[in-house]
């Protein structure tokens, strides 16, 4: 039962992350909150150690610092920054290098498939108002579709859903 949370908080987080993205280039505050609680509910049942739990926040607090950075150079948004700060709550330093590693697979086929769209689709095939703007109106690049993507394949093999899955 735990594992079956665990999994709908963050695919539910994520996928409400991707779409808010791709359909108005921002991602909500809540959405990084809904997470972070998420994580605080969860941990309780899942953590073996006090010393399991720091590694999780150090991790999260050293990823929030990271985007922080990034955002202040113009490099990410501040959307970005909050959810990869909220996600990285769930990971282990191990957890951390397989999302970083899928996010940016992601980013990279997500962004070459834009920029695709973005020379090669006329405009009277976008249907809508939030594809006509992602294809061919914004410069910006919605990372919380590779966010999400990297979130929800570096969870299925995380140390917290492993330990959720043993309790289940």
């Amino acid at each position: 039962m735990i594992t079956f949370i665990l999994f709908a908080i963050f695919v539910f987080a994520m996928l409400s992350a991707a779409w808010s993205d791709a359909t108005t280039m921002t991602i909500p505050n809540w959405i990084s909150l809904f997470l972070i609680v998420g994580f605080l509910v969860i941990s309780p049942f899942v953590m073996e150690s006090w010393s399991m739990f720091g590694e999780h926040l150090l991790v999260g607090t050293t990823v929030f610092l990271f985007g922080f950075a990034m955002f202040a150079g113009g490099w990410l948004g501040g959307g970005d920054a909050k959810l990869m700060a909220a996600t990285s709550f769930f990971w282990q330093w191990p957890d951390l290098l397989f999302y970083v590693v899928w996010t940016a697979i992601a980013g990279g086929l997500i962004s070459a498939l834009i920029l695709c769209c973005r020379k090669y689709i006329p405009v009277t095939v976008l249907g809508t108002d939030w594809m006509y703007k992602l294809v061919k109106v914004q410069n910006d690049m919605p990372y919380g579709l590779a966010l999400a993507f990297g979130g929800i394949f570096a969870l299925l093999n995380s140390e917290i859903f492993r330990a959720a899955a043993l309790l289940s």
